[in-house]
């Protein structure tokens, strides 16, 4: 009975032998057809670990690649738009100084105005431009609502936030696709500095202010210059401010007028009786002054003061020429982070594709002879086990 359990034991023993080695051998022709190390997760826990956090990390950056895409066409297009608007204040700004001309007559200048409407108009589709999914370039967060409304009165009112749409292009990275219309066409830094202008000015006169800055925050006073002669043949200055006489000196062109915490500077000739008011404002929009201009333009040539006022106007478009520039190369700028940070992105694609082949890819010359060792291991326990099945007691008797 012991013989018998013993003959057993080792036939089976040879058997289990036989098939771990051709397990192996399988094993070893799957590798090697299929040029991959791992081909289950239990040949390597780890590196299995390992090749999911690579493909999840490979995942997201496919990720971050389409954002980059979407955010880049969004820009571009932002950008065009852009660059239209900075041509339609450069054309504006030209034309308010063709209206200039003391030449040009009444029916010249209506023709003028005809031409500055056309603009704004044009100008107003262009802040309400939507993208190929309908969402409206310049409303901030609010792409499904129109920006920009303008009334009966020619007011143009902005019905955005603002707020800059944004997305996620790195781990901790978002970039903004898009610019709200309020800081782009309706908080433009003043030319003028604190203040705007309103001229009285005389007959032949040719006074323009060049910069009025207080150096009080937020100052919300009015001030009120009046020019007068003087005995000497110099020109005095009364300053006004909120309705009452706070100064009266003689001029001196090259200090200008200084009063506690305001600065004024003029330029051009001065004439007996004018006088400019100065009213707060830090800032203004460029639909204001597409309005003003075409008020302005019914004025007559022979109005000193409404002259005046088209000299502002010209300034504050090219105050918004250069406000929409700078915006411009913003954006563009914009537009390299992103190539920069794509080129990064596809810097570590490369490095995770290198250890995921360290971790997968077969080592074929390594494997052939893994592969030999374990066929003739294989082969070893074949003939053993043709030995083995024939061992029994008859033999012996």
């Amino acid at each position: 009975m012991l013989n018998r359990i013993s003959s057993f034991h080792n036939y089976q023993s040879v058997q289990n032998d036989l098939r771990r080695q051709e397990n192996k051998v399988h094993h070893n022709q799957a590798q090697l057809a299929s040029g991959k190390k791992l081909m289950s997760p239990s040949d390597d826990p780890l590196a299995t670990h390992y090749l999911q956090n690579i493909g999840q990390q490979s995942e997201q950056l496919k990720q971050y690649g389409d954002a980059i895409i979407l955010v880049r066409n969004r820009l571009e297009h932002h950008e065009v738009i852009i660059s239209n608007s900075e041509s339609f204040a450069d054309e504006a700004k030209r034309t308010v100084m063709e209206m200039i001309n003391g030449s040009l007559s009444p029916e010249d200048r209506l023709a003028k105005q005809r031409e500055i409407q056309e603009l704004s108009n044009n100008f107003l589709n262009l802040a309400n431009t939507q993208d190929e999914s309908g969402n409206y370039t310049f409303a901030g967060t609010k792409p499904k609502s129109q920006p920009f409304f303008r009334d009966n009165e020619g007011n143009v009112t902005y019905a955005g936030d603002d707020y800059q749409r944004k997305m996620r292009i790195a781990s901790s990275f978002e970039m903004a696709m898009n610019d709200p219309g309020s800081k782009l066409f309706m908080e433009i830094d003043n030319p003028f500095g604190d203040f705007e202008p309103q001229y009285e000015l005389q007959t032949g006169s040719d006074l323009l202010l060049e910069k009025a800055t207080s150096s009080t925050f937020q100052d919300s006073s009015n001030y009120k210059v009046t020019f007068v002669d003087m005995q000497n043949g110099k020109f005095g200055y009364q300053l006004e401010k909120d309705g009452s006489v706070v100064d009266a000196k003689e001029f001196d062109p090259q200090t200008g007028i200084e009063y506690e915490n305001i600065k004024i500077q003029i330029k051009g000739q001065i004439t007996k009786g004018d006088s400019i008011s100065l009213e707060p404002r830090s800032s203004f929009s460029i639909f204001d002054t597409f309005k003003e201009a075409s008020r302005l333009a019914e004025s007559s040539v022979s109005d000193t003061s409404a002259t005046a006022k088209l000299h502002q106007v010209t300034e504050e478009f090219h105050a918004a020429f250069i406000h929409i520039t700078k915006a411009r190369t913003d954006v563009g700028a914009r537009l390299s982070t992103l190539d920069i940070q794509e080129q990064q992105h596809e810097d570590f694609k490369l490095s995770l594709a290198k250890a995921k082949s360290n971790f997968e890819d077969l080592d074929y010359s390594k494997a052939i002879i893994e592969f030999n060792e374990n066929s003739r291991a294989l082969q070893a326990s074949q003939q053993a086990f043709g030995k083995t099945k024939d061992l029994t007691l008859f033999n012996y008797i």
